[in-house]
């Protein structure tokens, strides 16, 4: 991987928000803190250390940095150019790059939304100064008119969005020889109802002629190019679907599952149930992926999912996912899992607000973090980090199982990164090592412990 070591002195500033650089870091020593601006202020979101993904938002998507990220330490650090997406030589599928865009997605909505609560209100603020110059959306959205023909659209353009879009052009086409230039930098989020309107103001008599035009959809344009990615995808590998019903209830708080899906058609609600109530956390639409913490982190639901209306979702198996994301190499699989984990942690720190909770204890740790990499140059060979316990060992086997059919020899389990194996733990792993091993593979375990590598021999 052609990447370079660079450092970073503390109190640098690593990249700053509204920043279009795209290099990604990945962090070998120091810290780093990551903070989002709002009103003018700047709110600490979290920290990040050794071993971890800087910048990856814009590596991967292109769009403008989301956040700035100051160095709280001395950081040497790994720089990775985004050109890198492109080496064919490195098996990037289009399958990983296109889950980790979505991720993306998702994170971006989630951090605007708590950024809002952070600085105390849901909506952005319009003054009686602006008001003459300004329309709010709903949906946390807003457009104002900074020159008297260009319109910044900000947060998420949605359905709800569109009617005050169209009242907004109607009222400047009526003065002579203007022509509207629709700014889309700091949308965050589209949904299909959205797209739609996009793509037939683009093919407008208003475009073709000049008078509207639009600028900076990059954002816009990946998530389309994402959602045909992901179709086509899975219309090739014969990913089996399900029809769901309006009302229907796909995933289920706290179930132990190991299945992920992606929409094909239809609308559903991510929600989580707390004490104080039900939360709601995100939408989704064609071309998006539910249910991938689960799947990639770990087996527990963190949120339920149910149909808005009746669609159509693509089921993935844990020996689907890792049957498309075999070759790709390890660290880009890390980088999915470090955006799983923060996708986790900014959907807890929503919560927290809407519970009244003070945010300046630390969040928890999850119960169930476990880490998994599979190493393409060596097939059969797993490398484990985090907690090894009862519910981490059945989502394991299920990958056992897989490299079991295809007749696999010899597996290698290395826990060195494991820091802690429960009791429980101990005795279900032995007890599948003891059962591959009467089936003729033969199981290597490195381990952090003497002791435990003594169970395998």
């Amino acid at each position: 991987m052609d990447t370079r070591l660079v450092r970073f002195n503390k109190g640098d500033v690593i990249f700053k928000s509204g920043e279009t650089s795209r290099n990604m870091y990945i962090i070998r020593t120091g810290t780093a803190k990551v903070l989002i601006e709002k009103e003018g202020r700047q709110i600490p979101i979290t920290e990040l250390g050794k071993g971890q993904y800087v910048g990856e938002m814009s590596f991967l998507t292109g769009v403008k940095r989301s956040a700035t990220v100051i160095a709280e330490t001395n950081i040497m650090a790994n720089e990775i150019p985004p050109n890198i997406l492109d080496d064919e030589h490195l098996g990037l599928s289009s399958w990983a790059v296109s889950i980790a865009k979505v991720l993306v997605r998702r994170i971006r909505t989630t951090t605007e939304q708590l950024g809002e609560y952070m600085i105390g209100h849901e909506t952005p603020t319009i003054t009686e100064a602006q008001a003459a110059a300004a329309v709010p959306l709903p949906d946390r959205s807003a457009v104002r008119q900074e020159q008297a023909r260009r319109l910044f659209l900000k947060g998420k353009f949605t359905e709800k969005s569109i009617d005050p879009i169209k009242n907004k052009i109607r009222e400047l086409k009526l003065k002579p020889d203007t022509i509207l230039i629709l700014d889309f930098s700091d949308v965050i989020d589209i949904d299909q109802a959205g797209i739609n309107y996009i793509f037939s103001l683009i093919k407008s008599n208003d475009v073709a002629e000049n008078r509207i035009r639009i600028e900076n959809m990059q954002l816009i344009r990946d998530k389309v190019l994402s959602i045909q990615g992901l179709q086509n995808i899975m219309a090739k590998t014969h990913i089996p679907i399900k029809h769901v019903d309006k009302g229907e209830l796909l995933i289920k708080q706290g179930a132990l599952e190991h299945v992920m899906y992606v929409v094909k058609n239809g609308s559903f609600t991510i929600s989580r149930e707390t004490e104080t109530g039900t939360i709601q956390l995100a939408k989704a639409e064609s071309g998006d992926v539910i249910g991938e913490m689960s799947l990639i982190k770990e087996g527990i639901r963190s949120a339920d999912v149910i149909a808005d209306k009746p669609g159509t979702v693509h089921v993935l198996d844990v020996r689907d996912f890792y049957n498309n994301v075999y070759n790709v190499p390890g660290w880009f699989l890390e980088l999915i899992r470090g955006l799983v984990q923060r996708l986790r942690n900014t959907n807890e720190m929503l919560i927290r607000f809407e519970r009244g909770e003070n945010l300046s204890e630390p969040l928890g740790n999850w119960n169930l973090p476990l880490g998994i990499v599979l190493d393409s140059t060596k097939p059969g060979k797993f490398a484990l980090s985090g907690v090894l316990n009862l519910p981490n060992i059945q989502y394991l086997v299920h990958l056992l199982k897989y490299e079991m059919m295809k007749k696999r020899k010899e597996i290698i389990l290395d826990m060195s990164k494991v820091t802690k194996i429960d009791p429980s733990a101990r005795a279900a792993l032995q007890d599948v090592y003891q059962k591959m091993r009467r089936m003729g593979t033969d199981i290597k375990v490195r381990a952090p412990e003497e002791n435990v590598e003594k169970l395998f021999k």
